[in-house]
């Protein structure tokens, strides 16, 4: 069989519809294996020819936009095939859906988001995750999502998050596996930020946010208001930098 199947082979790489269908597929409770085949036919393009019967040692016939004729595959190939989208079972950068109800998203590293956005993103994401109630997603999408004509104001998240809450919940889950995606993405770039050993004590993500603010303004709480205004990868990096500098010294 000459068949080049032209698959992602990354997060990063899916398309929209392909991104909204692997959603579809984590909200569907089905098991890893059929996870995996059905998001090797989706991304694949191969599709199951009806009328033709299965042969006997199981293989079936496929038929593919490239091809002009169905291909008989057999099961173990198959199997081997679907490896393919193994991928799609470890959390990864994605990029998000460009437009949620005329709200366009951030950038997918956040880029030209602020140190508040930032923040409330973590705290919505994190709401979210030990509750599971919708309207935490629902906040969260309002911080990552914002329409042209919309300046950032933490105070409308809340009424702007009306915006998304009607949604579907795949689409909803495509913001979610976005975030996730993008905090797998942070500890990579800021490698001794996130280096340190976990503590026996239960995350407290209030504490989290509140020592990240405490270390940039050094103590000074009249700094925050103007930190909070700075891009989120500057006071990234300026942590970083400051974790670095406390190896060294250990050094």
């Amino acid at each position: 069989m000459d068949l080049r199947l032209n698959i992602p082979a990354k997060w990063i790489d899916l398309s929209p519809c392909q991104l909204w269908f692997v959603s579809l597929l984590f909200l569907s409770g089905i098991t890893e294996t059929e996870f995996l085949v059905k998001a090797f036919m989706n991304l694949s393009g191969l599709r199951v020819v009806r009328p033709l019967k299965p042969d006997r040692d199981g293989a079936r016939w496929y038929k593919h936009r490239l091809l002009k004729k169905p291909v008989l595959i057999a099961p173990d190939l198959f199997v081997q095939m679907t490896e393919t989208c193994r991928f799609l079972l470890k959390p990864d950068e994605i990029i998000p859906l460009p437009w949620l109800r005329m709200a366009r998203a951030r950038h997918y590293r956040l880029y030209n988001a602020s140190l508040e956005e930032y923040l409330m993103a973590e705290n919505y994401y994190f709401a979210y995750v030990e509750t599971k109630k919708p309207q935490h997603l629902d906040n969260l999408i309002s911080v990552l999502y914002r329409r042209p004509w919309h300046r950032w104001n933490a105070s409308k998240i809340q009424k702007r998050a009306a915006i998304f809450s009607s949604l579907d919940a795949v689409t909803k889950n495509t913001v979610f596996m976005w975030y996730i995606g993008f905090r797998t993405y942070v500890p990579r770039r800021c490698r001794s930020l996130f280096s340190g050993k976990r503590s026996s004590r239960a995350f407290n993500p209030r504490s989290y946010i509140n020592g990240m603010i405490h270390q940039l303004t050094n103590g000074d709480i009249t700094l925050k208001k103007e930190l909070l205004k700075q891009p989120v990868w500057n006071a990234l990096d300026e942590l970083e930098q400051r974790a670095l500098e406390v190896e060294s010294i250990k050094k």
